[in-house]
């Protein structure tokens, strides 16, 4: 274990909607000791640099340019390694990546503190030891198209992606069988050390090639070059199949494993005891009042800091 550092903290934060949530999110982010580095979606509307800077007054917060990173899509890859690059042109004690609809359940103070006791050590979670291989084929071995945005394009992908998938398995299409990288998989959000921040940005153009017409690679980019890494060892927790433990972030997937469950009201007890420091997702359209809750109760927790 490392000494206490007195390094800011770097926050990078994807947002495609929900500006209230990010604002109070980046509300919730305000502390000196903080850096924070925004990615707004190309398609979002009515999100103001000024508000989010005005929300965050006590940060430096500076924002990269904004990308069509759909979902699925290899571009929101590229979303988050302009904000780890920009962000590592500095040091910093860790980089938190969360988007716009996460909010974190500690004070800052509390965050530092257990970052401080846990220096070096790299937070990102591995669904299991050895990957599914027909999972990563079915990601990156074969050519995806971006997910259109339109309704009825929308409708006709969804019939003709896996008929693409299935013609390319019969013709043999394979672009990653002659490989000799070691893929993995997990979950999309982590904080990691500067070490590994800037070796992300030192020898990701050497895998970037992989995710070239992908779908659903951001769960599988940084388990990937981590794996092939020494960094594999330096994992806070060295299990698998445990993002909270792996990440301190809860999130649940009990519920359709395509997408995390939105969390409510009944889940704030449980997220008040759970011990992580981030959650994810929330949706003030599906419950406000647990956002307000969580709010108040670190603002609360501040106050009796000082």
């Amino acid at each position: 274990m490392e000494k206490k550092t007195s390094l800011r903290h770097a926050y990078l934060i994807t947002a495609h909607n929900k500006k209230e949530q990010l604002l109070n999110l980046l509300y919730l982010l305000n502390d000196p000791g903080n850096d924070i580095y925004i990615h707004i979606d190309k398609k979002a509307q009515g999100f103001s640099e000024e508000e989010m800077r005005e929300a965050a007054t006590d940060c430096r917060v500076a924002f990269v340019p904004r990308l069509d990173a759909r979902w699925g899509s290899e571009v929101f890859i590229d979303a988050i390694l302009s904000l780890i690059e920009l962000a590592s042109r500095e040091e910093h004690a860790f980089y938190h990546l969360l988007s716009g609809v996460d909010l974190p359940l500690k004070t800052q103070r509390e965050i530092h503190t257990f970052f401080d006791a846990h220096a070096g050590e790299e937070f990102i979670s591995f669904e299991r030891e050895t990957a599914k291989p027909y999972v990563v084929e079915g990601r990156i071995a074969r050519y995806h198209w971006q997910k259109p945005v339109h309704p009825f394009l929308r409708k006709l992908d969804r019939r003709l992606s896996p008929l693409s998938v299935r013609l390319q398995r019969l013709l043999g299409v394979n672009r990653i069988k002659k490989s000799s990288v070691t893929f993995q998989k997990g979950g999309v959000w982590f904080s990691i050390t500067h070490a590994l921040a800037r070796y992300v940005v030192e020898n990701m153009p050497r895998y970037r090639a992989y995710y070239r017409h992908s779908s659903c690679a951001d769960e599988i980019w940084l388990q990937t070059l981590v794996a092939n890494s020494p960094f594999m060892e330096r994992r806070a927790f060295m299990g698998f199949d445990d993002e909270l433990a792996a990440t301190m972030r809860y999130v649940d997937w009990n519920v359709n494993g395509a997408s995390p469950r939105t969390l409510t009201s009944a889940d704030y007890d449980m997220l008040k005891q759970s011990g992580m420091l981030f959650a994810r997702k929330f949706d003030e359209a599906a419950d406000a009042s647990v956002i307000q809750r969580i709010a108040e109760t670190i603002l609360e927790r501040q106050k009796n800091e000082k």
